[in-house]
């Protein structure tokens, strides 16, 4: 007689006893939710809750912090990130009855669910990874959990990618196991946030953190050479490497549609470290279920499989690639590290579905989703609107770091404006038009603010305000017309050698450069049109953050912090 594996016992008494509840309307269209189920608030990455209503531009500036909690993961310096970004579920079913919960995953593997009201863990589980790493870790490549969880609402589950490059599936209410732990990518691997679309879940790995381990994997496989060609040399200053293969960039799909039998599907975007997918939301929905992504540095030669400085739009599942955008100055971002660093966009504005896309040259491209390249195929590389530059004159890529990193937001006001909001790392560029709303100098970075403004088929991007002075930006979101926004504080160089001139040791004293901040977090709150500035909390969190962004739901804002705080600012009733 077969055995049933334990884990699986819940999905099969699911598939006898029905569905789980549903927390959606049935009907007519349900109303925005006014949660934060997964990274960006939406599948599109929009960074805009539209259902929050609680915060409002009259109150505001009475936020204050309501509860503070310190989780046991422990933070170290190769982990910039200890905490993912945030997730909320509101109403979910308890053995308490039902409670809003948010949710995180430590750099330790330890899921966490906290009652968003008190700030009191209701529970949590820890995934220890039984794998040791055959590289030690590095600022660059730490071998933990990083990626945002993603909530399936309807199903009352939580899906997480813990160290070991397992999709975990988990019960909202009681962290109990949903999901055979189901390999989605190499153990260690450098992995975005995660989304589900259609009850498919997604994820893209970069910078080739993963460790293959398997030599019958189809992701070894990827990596074989193309006739001819040689493995490349190790780039001058750098160490050779050491250990196990490692993982090639790709974006990765598992089907759970029948939780007992999860279908997964890989689609590379080298056969190596370049060219991995960037940007903290992982995958983009366009129109029909497609996958948009941006890539990183690395050659453009699609008939050998390497999509470097692209923008690609996937058919669902990740089974091929439909359309394309490579800009036209691709080698040049290359030769200066200037590659797209944060999530696409997508939303609907003068009658097509566009996506907005940006990176570390500081350019807005507007692209349309049903011909991303523009013009003839052979083309892919005529945006349908490329923005000014807003920053990054020096063409810097990491020393220091400058340009947009993360992701951007868009919001449209009640009078149809619409809107894209972007973190700028350094200075404003001399060769943009002057923004209508300033709040002075901002040598650091700040919060820029365009309007996209349509004259018949022609496009603009107009400068309407910039933030005050800010340390590193982390990805703004949107609510009820408030822009919430986080200076994190962190290190923006990344590879300052020792006094003595010697280069740092990237798991050693280069760790500690970079997670030793330069200020502290704050959490700021802006007019989303005119950039007015409502509130800031100043120093009221002396820790700070990276690779994060403030989660604005159930009427409050919750951030993170290195040391493994969760804070939620509310406003009293």
């Amino acid at each position: 007689m077969s055995k049933i594996h334990p884990a699986l016992l819940p999905v099969l008494l699911l598939a006898l006893l029905g569905p789980a509840p549903s927390f959606a309307q049935s009907g007519a269209a349900a109303p925005p939710a006014n949660d934060w189920p997964t990274y960006g608030y939406d599948q599109e990455r929009t960074g805009w809750n539209r259902g929050e209503t609680t915060l409002d531009k009259t109150n505001v500036s009475k936020l204050k912090v309501q509860w503070s909690t310190q989780l046991s993961t422990p933070p170290t310096a190769v982990a910039l990130a200890t905490l993912s970004p945030p997730v909320v579920a509101a109403g979910v079913p308890t053995a308490a009855g039902p409670k809003n919960l948010l949710y995180l995953l430590g750099a330790d593997d330890t899921l966490f669910a906290l009652d968003t009201d008190t700030g009191k863990v209701l529970w949590q589980k820890t995934y220890p990874n039984p794998i040791q790493p055959g590289r030690p870790g590095t600022w660059l490549c730490s071998n933990t959990a990083n990626g945002a969880p993603a909530i399936d609402k309807a199903n009352g589950v939580i899906y997480f990618l813990t160290s070991d490059g397992k999709l975990r599936g988990a019960a909202l209410g009681d962290g109990s196991e949903r999901l055979a732990p189901t390999e989605m990518v190499a153990p260690f691997a450098r992995a975005w946030g995660l989304n589900i679309i259609d009850n498919v879940v997604y994820t893209t790995n970069a910078r080739g953190c993963g460790e293959l381990v398997d030599p019958n994997s189809p992701m070894m496989a990827a990596e074989t050479l193309n006739p001819g060609a040689q493995p490349a040399p190790t780039p001058p200053g750098r160490r050779p490497m050491v250990g196990p293969p490692i993982d090639p960039g790709m974006v990765t799909a598992v089907d759970v549609h029948d939780p007992a039998h999860p279908q997964v599907t890989h689609f590379y975007t080298s056969n190596g470290r370049p060219a991995g997918p960037w940007g903290r939301g992982g995958v983009t929905k366009g129109p029909n279920n497609t996958l948009l992504i941006e890539t990183a540095d690395g050659f453009v030669d699609p008939a050998s499989g390497q999509y470097g400085i692209s923008v690609l739009m996937l058919a669902p599942k990740a089974t091929r690639l439909m359309d394309m955008f490579t800009p036209k100055n691709w080698r040049y971002m290359n030769a200066k590290d200037l590659d797209w660093s944060a999530s696409p966009i997508v939303f609907p504005f003068a009658g097509k579905t566009l996506v907005a896309v940006a990176g570390k040259e500081s350019v807005i491209d507007l692209l349309d989703t049903s011909d991303l390249g523009g013009g003839p195929s052979e083309n892919h590389s005529t945006p349908l609107y490329q923005g000014p530059q807003l920053g990054n004159d020096a063409a810097s890529g990491t020393q220091p770091s400058q340009g947009v990193w993360g992701g951007i937001a868009t919001y449209q006001s009640p009078a149809g404006r619409r809107f894209i909001y972007t973190p700028m790392w350094g200075p404003q560029s001399t060769k943009v038009a002057p923004f209508k709303f300033t709040s002075g100098p901002v040598p650091n970075g700040s919060i820029m603010a365009v309007e996209v403004v349509a004259d018949g088929d022609k496009l603009t991007e107009i400068p309407t305000w910039t933030s005050p002075d800010m340390v590193m930006p982390d990805p703004p979101t949107v609510a009820n017309g408030i822009v919430f926004a986080t200076q994190t504080g962190g290190q923006a160089l990344q590879n300052t050698p020792m006094p003595d001139g010697t280069p740092r040791d990237a798991t050693t004293t280069g760790a500690v450069y970079r997670a030793t901040p330069v200020s502290n977090l704050v959490l700021y709150a802006f007019d989303a049109e005119t950039g007015k500035q409502l509130y800031s909390s100043g120093k009221t969190i002396t820790d700070w953050v990276h690779f994060n962004e403030p989660v604005v739901a159930l009427g409050k804002v919750f951030i993170v912090t290195h040391d493994a705080h969760v804070y939620a600012f509310g406003v009293k009733r």
